[in-house]
């Protein structure tokens, strides 16, 4: 029953929210991948005790300190993402790919000028890390046997004058002449879809595609004592960018409703902005055959964050004078992002120099995001309350060497941001990768794919609308490194 109510306010709070910051992108925005080198992809980000590595500063920074010699480093990769949708008994592909950096560092070395003091030398490092890829294709096709879209908007229109209707949505279907009231006098609506009893059913396609990135620069620095403790911070300025277009459409393809033939519905949002984060870490050389390290990222304080948006709807009919293409106005405004707290403890096993093995554990909690002002997202904030919770994200890898070549592989598990069982959202990660290193270069090259399942609701959270989206990402990175 506690479901059932929580889903029934879902859905009654968000049926008029059609282009609007809500839980969804502050869930979307919250999950990264901490983009890095090929090494840290080929042990599938199990990175955290391990260190020497750029990709250390935007997962524990306190691996930086394990440098003894200055390095730059590259890391261009490519990305190919595929989805696979499930509605209605049909099952549709689609896929995108790109190119992008996943890596750019520098990392400068200084021996302490105090040899007695205990403090070895210590670490400057700055550069850009790629945190997430937004660029997919989704494509769901089905006949739905139950509802239309024309059903939710009936719904929110009622008892509103049309001069006062949303002008993203139900003031373009009214427009359009998809939504009319039978009484001129009286504001309740209604759709030639909705006055076929049974309900005949109605062909259902949505596309979206998205593009843009969450990318980090950092500023990171580090200190080694004894060649045991390792300690480092580090500043992340955050650069965001999302663009999703989709397009919705119903077809009367079996010809059951009378006068109705179809409609295009056309969204658009375009989000930009920039935010700050600061990491704090330290790693302990346990014993030369183990490390163990413990990091934590504050909340991302993403602020004044910028979206555009639009909307469209065409609509066709039998009687061709009840044709029309309405646009919507463009639509802008900002707003604060703060994404959860989270905490990375790690281990690594050193085998000599045979190679080794190493395990991270992240732990955070999605119900802890927050959209600002809270006053303009109360509903919103009180939604990622009710839907996510803490979770955490297991990593392991492996390392081994034959002199100056080395085998990588891991695997992980994402925990589900959901609670409720509203939702799947749980997902693995496979890796595979080689490096062959100098004592004043290296090239190393990893593969990996990862997998989830999530479902989609074609609009508002009513199950009837939902279609399950299986998203395979596949990446292929090349690290090139000077040593000096």
């Amino acid at each position: 029953m506690k479901k059932l109510i929580l889903l029934l306010a879902m859905v009654i709070t968000g049926a008029t929210a059609v282009i609007a910051q809500n839980e969804v992108d502050a869930l979307r925005f919250s999950r990264i991948q901490y983009g890095g080198s090929a090494r840290y992809w080929g042990l599938a980000g199990a990175y955290g005790a391990v260190g020497a590595d750029f990709s250390s500063v935007s997962t524990n920074p306190a691996g930086m300190g394990l440098y003894k010699r200055s390095e730059a480093s590259f890391t261009p990769g490519f990305i190919g993402n595929k989805t696979t949708s499930s509605y209605y008994g049909t099952s549709t592909d689609d896929s995108k790919s790109s190119f992008d950096i996943g890596s750019l560092g520098f990392v400068m070395v200084m021996n302490s000028a105090k040899s007695n003091s205990g403090w070895k030398n210590f670490q400057f490092g700055f550069g850009y890390n790629r945190l997430a890829t937004y660029n997919s294709n989704y494509t769901i096709v089905g006949t739905n046997t139950k509802t239309s879209l024309m059903g939710q908007y009936v719904t929110a229109a009622n008892g509103t004058a049309p001069a006062d209707l949303g002008a993203f949505d139900t003031k373009l279907a009214y427009d359009a002449n998809l939504l009319y009231r039978p009484n001129p006098a009286v504001n309740t609506y209604t759709a030639d879809i909705l006055g076929v009893s049974p309900f005949p059913g109605i062909d259902q396609t949505k596309t979206i595609s998205t593009t843009g990135y969450l990318g980090e620069t950092v500023f990171a620095g580090s200190a080694n004592f004894e060649d045991k403790i390792y300690v480092g911070a580090s500043l992340g300025i955050l650069a965001l960018r999302y663009e999703e277009s989709s397009t919705y459409s119903e077809d009367n393809n079996s010809g059951k409703i009378p006068i109705f033939n179809y409609f295009d519905k056309y969204d658009y949002q375009l989000i930009r902005g920039t935010g700050y984060n600061l990491k704090l870490g330290v790693i302990v050389r346990a014993a030369d055959w183990l490390r163990v390290g413990l990091a934590m990222h504050t909340p991302s304080l993403f602020s004044k964050l910028n979206i555009d948006y639009n909307s469209s709807i065409s609509s066709n009919f039998t009687d061709a004078s009840l044709n029309s293409s309405q646009d919507s106005p463009l639509g802008n405004y900002t707003f604060d992002l703060v994404t959860p707290l989270k905490l990375i403890g790690s281990a690594a096993i050193i085998l000599g120099k045979s190679g080794l093995i190493s395990a991270d554990y992240e732990m955070l909690d999605y119900s802890a995001a927050r959209l600002r002002p809270s006053v303009d997202f109360t509903n919103e904030n009180q939604r990622i309350q009710d839907k996510y919770r803490t979770t955490g994200n297991f990593r392991l890898g492996g390392e081994y060497r034959m002199g100056p070549i080395s085998y990588r592989a891991g695997f992980g598990i994402f925990g589900s941001p959901y609670k409720l069982d509203l939702n799947k959202g749980n997902g693995t990660l496979a890796s595979l990768g080689i490096g062959y290193r100098t004592g004043d270069y290296f090239v190393d090259c990893a593969f990996t794919n990862y997998s989830m399942t999530e479902d989609y609701y074609l609009y508002g959270v009513d199950p009837a609308n939902r279609a399950s989206i299986k998203t395979s990402n596949n990446m292929f990175n090349v690290t090139f490194g000077l040593k000096f």
